[in-house]
């Protein structure tokens, strides 16, 4: 059956308007992949570049082992047409095969041309060759691998968006400096420290050439103040999946609390301030920790040899953890807009969180879980007990956390970018001129 004819044309109408948007990312996450799905169903999406994009349909896979396999379809992009896809793969394929190896250190350290800066550089150049050939109208390009790519993009007139998925870079090395000598025993598990000044150079080079920059929330935009005009940010929220059924948690007081974190385990992260709050409690609590070990800390090692705690998991495992505890705890000193919160909500898991994880746009103090200052045990250790003790009011946060999680989808996220990409962009498309004057312009003076 042939498509109606309005349908047609409103196809080809759209089509007309449709944006040429590049997007890139050297790896992609889950944020990145709705950013992507949201320009696809859009029409906006002119390429997506990133280093490796793993065809799970491939002959090739079915021979690999199956850990390799999982790895592999990590890297996989389904969101968007595969001939839109385009790939740098050579220094991340060296990157990742010198991992957990003797080559490492050699190879990836620092700013090495095969560290994970030197390789968002590396990607940032070839993305930047592939601007200058093809005709587009927006650039979206991450923090750290987007500095060649903003300056072709002025070049050619393009318009430069930017998104800065986590807190300035100055802000959060100031704050993290302050806690490396508050707190000693954990300065190690605080790699952000050891940034160059070049590093954060190149980064603020980018904010400088971005025309707009998007941020997940008001935190984040808080700490550009004073760095980047307001007019030139935008927040855009992420999403959270859709709600997961969960059995009713009970009223008995008598089983322990199940404590979940998720994320590395870094002072960034608030690791130390959790493990304090959790001796406090002592038979009061279970902890289960998700999340790889960053340096050898002796707090650290003996909490990950006494409680239950898994390096890594597929993001499925993560959500089924989710249902089965009673809160998640993350104390972090900065962060974006932490993707672990909104999961949790969706899984009707109350958080205790600080305003510094970026989501207070969600998450509010005694509703969804409760928000605590940053760097304090203390008042971890008072709202766990709380939630120890009021089981009615665990029931009762619990249900308002899916509640919520139900109204923030990441359908409405992509919907949200889609429609800021266009408002920022379209104003710089300049219509040609006619070869007519216009009859006021032929009078003009």
């Amino acid at each position: 059956m042939s498509a109606p004819a309005n349908h047609s044309v409103n196809s080809e109408k759209r089509a007309e308007k449709s944006l040429r948007v590049l997007l890139s990312h050297p790896t992609g996450n889950q944020n990145v992949r709705n950013a992507l799905e949201g320009l696809v169903e859009q029409g906006m999406l002119a390429e997506f570049w990133t280093t490796l994009a793993w065809n799970p349909e491939s002959k090739w896979n079915r021979m690999l082992p199956s850990g390799l396999r999982a790895q592999l379809a990590k890297r996989a992009f389904p969101e968007a047409p595969r001939e839109r896809v385009k790939c740098v793969p050579s220094r991340e394929i060296v990157r990742l095969s010198a991992r957990n190896s003797f080559l490492n250190d050699l190879l990836c350290s620092g700013e090495r041309p095969f560290s994970i800066i030197g390789m968002y550089r590396h990607f940032d150049g070839k993305v930047a060759q592939r601007v200058k050939a093809m005709p587009l109208d927006a650039v979206y390009a991450y923090e750290g691998g987007a500095l060649e790519t903003f300056r072709e993009a002025k070049r050619r007139g393009v318009a430069a968006l930017y998104e800065l998925p986590s807190s300035y870079w100055h802000w959060e090395h100031k704050l993290l400096s302050e806690e490396a000598e508050r707190n000693p025993e954990f300065a190690d598990l605080l790699p952000k420290l050891k940034d160059s000044p070049k590093h954060m150079a190149w980064k603020d080079e980018e904010l400088r050439l971005a025309d707009h920059v998007l941020v997940p929330s008001q935190h984040v935009r808080n700490t550009l103040q004073g760095v980047v005009p307001e007019e030139r940010i935008r927040v855009v929220s992420y999403g959270a999946p859709p709600v997961r059924p969960r059995k009713p948690a009970g009223s008995d007081t008598s089983r322990p609390l199940k404590v979940l974190f998720v994320g590395a385990l870094s002072q960034r992260k608030g690791i130390g301030y959790l493990l304090d709050a959790i001796e406090m409690l002592g038979s009061q609590v279970e902890l289960t920790l998700v999340g790889g070990r960053i340096a050898a800390n002796r707090r650290v090692d003996a909490a990950c040899e006494r409680w239950r705690w898994f390096e890594a998991l597929a993001h499925f495992w993560v959500l089924e953890l989710m249902r089965e505890a009673d809160v998640l705890v993350l104390p972090s000193l900065a962060e974006g807009c932490a993707l672990v919160v909104p999961e949790a909500l969706a899984c009707g898991l109350p958080v205790i969180v600080t305003p510094n994880t970026g989501t207070l746009e969600f998450v509010r103090d005694g509703v969804e879980g409760f928000v605590t200052p940053i760097c304090n045990s203390e008042a971890i250790a008072e709202r766990l007990n709380t939630l120890d003790r009021n089981r009615e009011l665990l029931a009762s946060m619990s249900r308002n956390a899916q509640t919520t999680a139900a109204k923030m989808s990441w359908e409405s996220y992509r919907a949200h970018l889609a429609e800021t990409v266009e408002a920022v962009t379209r104003p710089r498309i300049v219509p040609k001129a006619s070869s007519e004057p216009k009859p006021d312009q032929r009078f003009a003076t």
